[in-house]
């Protein structure tokens, strides 16, 4: 697609990084035609911000077929330094990935572009959205090519992922109200001569912090602080600051030299009031930025696209509940604002600068990460795993938490093989035809039914985005199946207008190849 054309499509995404890819797979895997916006001329890029995965993000690539290539091509770390000599421990997680998993930036862009290319999401690459119109029926982006040359998209709805300099924000007008955390950040691109014993360094005196992190190629990232030097973002880095901080914060430089690439920028906290206006929204960066420590700033922006993707399709194929979209920003904003929280408040306790302070939030820090049931959720918030949303009062226990990647009876054999094509899965205790009628049939298209793979009381109906909508420990056939059917018609709109008496084959339901009559079922 030219970027000059006048056009129309369902979605057009600005930003092609990891927030914008997964959205874009995640739109094309459910039918839903998408274009996605980047003003970068190149495909790739040896420069890169983030490098930590968290556990919850893993489970979401996972469920659409590319944690392990990630994985793969990264290292894993079982426990991540906080201050001082504490660290947390992530080995007890639950799930497949007990792990913080380092890898550059743009190997988690490559595994999200290669799925959005093969779902049918289309990239433009050197086009630069520079202005945004919205009317009842749609959005038009007026958008300039890197020659030089410009035209207009159309589309249903336009989602600005666009990074903390974003123009889809600018453009609707919205406030980005927030500080600077951190001024006068030092980045470099170096190799070492001496390789650090962890995968992960990082050490902090009050006046000189310093991170290192692998790119596995080679070469490594280093950020610095020098509360000694505040110069402005234009300043260029001086590699003699940069070697002479970094060991004053670690005791050596470790041979630090060949720099190919050095920047100086500040850190925000950020977070926009809204994540959506009318039919435009935001996510990741264009919506909240954080301090970099605890590295959940690109794993927040997937998990928004996550969130989002889904029903977006949802509305486009014509079955969304009439509040499914405003959800977004009710049940994302909140975590975003808590995200932002805890990231300033483990920078603020690395950069504190009297000795005292830093003792007393060193000794805090030690204690949450060794008194066992303290230290299990702060691993569960930094990793994600533990991030939930408000449920209904008087809802099921589990309902609006992360669903467990639990065994399933035939199939994929585990839950998450089943999401990531934007379909509900419809998880249910005992073998009964009639409910998978309803799934199969009467929703069908909108839900997977799958039979638990261990004995359970538990009936859940868990959303794409691997969070129980729904549970039920209900037991007796009539009052599960017509709690069963309520839950279905809330989440995923009304059901087919197939007249419900009309005999219809079940769908075979794992462990049970009799036949409709012989399994007594009136459909």
């Amino acid at each position: 697609m030219s970027p000059t054309g006048e056009q129309t499509g369902n979605v057009l995404i600005v930003g092609a990084g990891p927030t914008g890819l997964l959205l874009a797979g995640d739109l094309a895997a459910a039918g839903i035609g998408c274009t996605v916006l980047e003003r970068r001329e190149a495909e790739t890029s040896n420069l890169t911000r983030a490098f930590a995965v968290h556990a919850r993000t893993l489970e979401m690539l996972d469920a659409r077929g590319v944690a392990d290539d990630l994985v793969a091509a990264g290292e894993r770390v079982g426990a991540v330094r906080l201050l001082g000599a504490t660290s947390l421990d992530l080995s007890r997680l639950p799930g497949r990935f007990p792990f913080l998993l380092v890898t550059p930036q743009y190997e988690t862009e490559r595994v999200l572009r290669e799925r959005a290319l093969a779902a049918g999401a289309e990239i433009v690459y050197g086009a630069e959205a520079v202005g945004l119109r919205q009317d009842a029926a749609g959005v038009d982006v007026d958008v300039r090519a890197s020659g030089g040359a410009a035209g207009t998209h159309r589309a249903s709805y336009v989602v600005g992922t666009d990074g903390v300099r974003s123009t889809v924000r600018r453009e609707l007008g919205l406030p980005f109200p927030g500080h600077a955390a951190v001024r006068s950040v030092m980045l470099a691109d170096v190799r070492l001569r001496d390789a650090p014993g962890d995968v992960l360094t990082a050490a902090s005196t009050g006046d000189a912090f310093v991170f290192l992190a692998p790119f596995g190629d080679g070469w490594y990232r280093v950020i610095a602080w020098n509360r000694r030097h505040q110069a402005p973002d234009s300043e260029p880095v001086d590699m003699d600051e940069l070697r002479e901080v970094t060991r004053r914060a670690l005791g050596t430089d470790h041979g630090m030299h060949d720099p190919r690439w050095t920047s100086r920028f500040h850190s925000d906290e950020r977070q926009v009031p809204k994540y959506r206006v009318g039919r435009v929204f935001l996510a990741g960066d264009a919506a909240h930025v954080h301090s970099p420590a605890g590295g959940q700033g690109m794993n927040t922006g997937i998990q928004d696209a996550a969130n989002l993707g889904w029903k977006l399709a949802a509305e486009l194929s014509g079955w969304a509940p009439s509040w499914l979209l405003d959800s977004y920003h009710e049940e994302r904003h909140p975590v975003g604002r808590l995200v932002l929280r805890g990231s300033g408040a483990i920078l603020r306790g690395a950069l504190a600068e009297p000795p005292w302070l830093r003792k007393a939030r060193t000794a805090g820090v030690w204690a949450a990460t060794h008194v066992r049931p303290v230290a299990r959720r702060l691993a569960g918030a930094v990793s994600g795993i533990d991030i939930a949303y408000p449920a209904p009062r008087g809802s099921h226990r589990l309902t609006g938490r992360r669903a467990p990647d639990v065994p399933l009876a035939g199939g994929p054999g585990r839950l998450y093989g089943l999401l990531g094509d934007g379909l509900f899965v419809l998880v249910v205790a005992a073998n009964d035809p009639a409910v998978t009628y309803l799934a199969a049939k009467r929703w069908a298209g909108r839900v997977h039914c799958a039979l638990a793979g261990r004995a359970t009381r538990t009936t859940a109906l868990v959303r794409p985005d691997g969070y129980i909508a729904w549970a039920t420990d209900e037991t007796a056939p009539d009052r599960r199946a017509a709690a069963i059917r309520d839950a279905l018609s809330q989440w995923c709109g009304r059901p087919s207008t197939r007249d419900v008496h009309e005999p219809h084959p079940v769908e075979s339901v794992p462990g049970d190849d009799r036949t409709p009559k012989e399994r007594g079922t009136q459909p």
